[in-house]
């Protein structure tokens, strides 16, 4: 895996070549966490904490890419503040904090799974999404991050944002309601 595949993920998420998600860049934030990873195998002195932190930051993009993808796909105004609660994570400076604004607005995540139509590449971003949620390791991120970069690619970002069986259904005998 590398920086780079995260970048791709995120660039196709937000469909721009520079999505403003982390002020030193994505690479940075994926770079990061492998040489914290390094110390801590090789070094008794890298802090546990710091370790954390940086996992979180690259989890946090990782979901980030995931909803910011969903939303271009739902256009559902209340799913909108997940994203907020996440970007504003990023920002956080050490994992308390990040748990601290997660957990405040922890309610907004329910956003994402009401008063949506559900078709099954959103579906599919969603259980990344969760999936990313539940990560552990770097390598399960690494994982996710390909799979969502495979997602992505396959996904119709230009098709109507309603049913996808609107089309082929017959429009409902004007009739037929009257007597509802």
């Amino acid at each position: 895996m590398s920086a780079r595949s995260f970048e791709l993920l995120l660039e196709t998420a937000f469909d721009s070549p520079n999505p403003n998600v982390f002020e030193e860049g994505a690479a940075t934030v994926y770079s990061d966490l492998e040489r914290a990873l390094r110390e801590a195998k090789f070094s008794k002195g890298t802090s546990q904490e710091q370790l954390s932190y940086r996992f979180e930051r690259l989890r946090l993009g990782v979901a980030v890419a995931f909803v910011k993808a969903f939303l271009r796909l739902a256009e559902n105004e209340k799913s909108k503040e997940v994203l907020e609660v996440l970007q504003d994570a990023i920002k956080a400076k050490n994992t308390r904090e990040i748990d601290k604004i997660v957990q405040k607005r922890i309610a907004t995540f329910d956003n994402l799974y009401h008063e949506i139509f559900v078709n099954p590449q959103r579906e599919e971003i969603l259980h990344l999404f969760e999936l990313t949620l539940d990560s552990g390791t770097k390598e399960e991120l690494d994982d996710l991050i390909m799979d969502g970069l495979e997602l992505l690619s396959e996904v119709d970002w230009d098709a109507p944002q309603g049913s996808e069986d609107d089309d082929n259904e017959e429009p409902l005998d004007e009739d037929f309601l009257k007597n509802l």
